[in-house]
């Protein structure tokens, strides 16, 4: 017969363990010792799944056992032995995170299976929850090989068990939610909550009813008190993604929720406190923001107090093939790339970053297998015609690099917004001017296409934005 788990039992009566011993036996695996002091080795050696601890024994009491054991390892249950039932010295029990305990008396054998079979079914809803988290950490994985990944994946390990606030930043497609999951995965704990908030996909009032919460009456259709998402996700993360949309008034008070940790529901007059850590993502310039006065200097500075930075895939061309393997191999398992289609995605410029060559392979395995062809070919990734190789840029001479003084911040960011533009331009000039296919082809939302031309400067006067 099967075993329902392991259990460790401690007593310095050697005669009451082989009871208990006998008592469980049939069900469950059962390991005993009389030395207290090998408490913390045994558990370390079995691994079980419950502890029975004796309270009062010679020594090493079982009290000073269980808070080591709490303190080590939150939640894991703990029964309690006790020969008689005195009230002050169970509660005592039960303050230092006993999951329950027994009485030794007549009923105790019978006693003690039920609330083995109860710290059981507790045991095993953690393992369950702790091996979706495991699964979900691997699906949030990020991949690359790159110097500049390897230092991601370093600044977002330095981040765990903290409950700093976070900003990430970087471009459309470089996986900032990505980097977000990252975070909160890591903490490896099945009760820890993520909240994700898009800030863009919302209006300002119906912003602070779903984030802040609201009460019954506070407006027309509130017929019910709502938690808001800060709520929710109390003693975990709440992701607010693309923070530079919000309005300035929905900005102070979100910056009063960080200095305060407390959420004030729209129409209530009474605050709730908050443990959440908050973590935000942008792809636009906060710095530049603040500047123009459409960002709060203070709310920036709270939000980044730990910032990372997602880097472009042209910044780490090391991983373009390396990707590109990666999402074929979901799409069709062993696939090859000719050498034609490895340079063709080498040489790309990729403004859609990682979504666009997700997009862009993923398409390819669909071609590949409508198609007699073996692997991956060029004619398969739709590059040559429809996208723009950095051989086909040329740069003002203003920004290029020639010594060390023309080296800097403003000639960088120059040079990104000129090859930025030209490939929009020859974009636009292969689909003549066909905003549909260029979204569907760049993999980016309808929203951030436009916005992007009419920073660029590619916005006709008549021209409108659902085109």
């Amino acid at each position: 017969m099967e075993k329902r788990g392991t259990i460790l039992a401690v007593d310095d009566n050697g005669g009451f363990l082989e009871i208990i011993e006998k008592a469980l036996e049939s069900d469950y695996r059962v390991v005993k010792t009389n030395d207290p002091s090998a408490t913390i080795n045994l558990m370390g050696h079995y691994r079980p799944d419950v502890l029975v601890l004796d309270i009062e024994m010679p020594g090493l009491g079982g009290l000073d056992i269980l808070r080591h054991i709490t303190q080590r390892s939150p939640g894991f249950p703990v029964i309690m032995l006790t020969a008689e039932s005195k009230a002050a010295t169970i509660v005592k029990a039960m303050q230092a995170g006993a999951f329950d305990y027994v009485v030794k008396d007549s009923n105790f054998e019978e006693i003690l299976r039920i609330k083995l079979a109860s710290a059981l079914k507790v045991t095993n809803i953690k393992k369950e929850l702790f091996s979706r988290v495991s699964k979900d950490f691997k699906r949030y994985e990020i991949i690359g090989i790159s110097p500049v990944i390897t230092k991601l994946k370093s600044e977002i390990a330095s981040l765990k068990g903290t409950n700093a606030t976070v900003l990430i930043t970087g471009e459309n497609g470089t996986g900032k939610e990505l980097v977000a999951q990252n975070l909160h995965f890591q903490e490896k704990d099945p009760t820890r909550k993520i909240i994700a908030v898009n800030c863009s996909g919302i209006t300002q009032t119906i912003f602070e009813s779903e984030v802040f919460g609201h009460v019954q009456g506070a407006f027309t259709g509130a017929s019910q008190n709502k938690k808001g998402f800060f709520v929710e996700a109390d003693g975990g993360d709440i992701f607010l993604d693309e923070i530079g949309e919000l309005s300035l008034e929905t900005q102070a008070k979100l910056l009063r929720v960080l200095q305060e940790r407390l959420v004030m529901p729209v129409g209530s007059t009474k605050e709730i406190p908050v443990n959440v850590r908050v973590i935000a993502a942008t792809n636009r310039n906060l710095d530049d923001m603040v500047r123009r006065g459409t960002f709060r200097q203070d709310l920036y500075f709270r939000l980044n107090q730990m910032a990372i930075r997602t880097p472009a895939l042209r910044e780490r061309p090391e991983d373009i093939l390396f990707l590109a393997k990666t999402f074929a191999n979901k799409h069709i398992p062993g696939v090859k790339f000719s050498k034609e289609a490895a340079l063709a995605l080498e040489k790309h410029l990729w403004p859609g970053n990682v979504r666009e060559l997700s997009n862009t392979i993923e398409r390819a395995c669909i071609l590949l297998q409508a198609s007699t062809c073996e692997r991956i070919e060029l004619e398969h990734l739709k590059l040559t015609n429809q996208g723009l190789l950095l051989s086909d840029v040329v740069l003002p001479s203003e920004i290029v690099p020639n010594k060390a003084e023309d080296v800097s911040a403003w000639t960088y960011k120059k040079a990104i917004e000129w090859i930025e533009k030209a490939y929009f331009q020859k974009s636009i000039e292969i689909f003549r001017g066909d905003n549909r296919q260029i979204i569907d082809r760049l993999g980016m939302s309808r929203s951030l296409y436009f916005k992007k031309k009419k920073e660029l400067g590619l916005i006709d006067s008549n021209e409108g934005t659902t085109t």
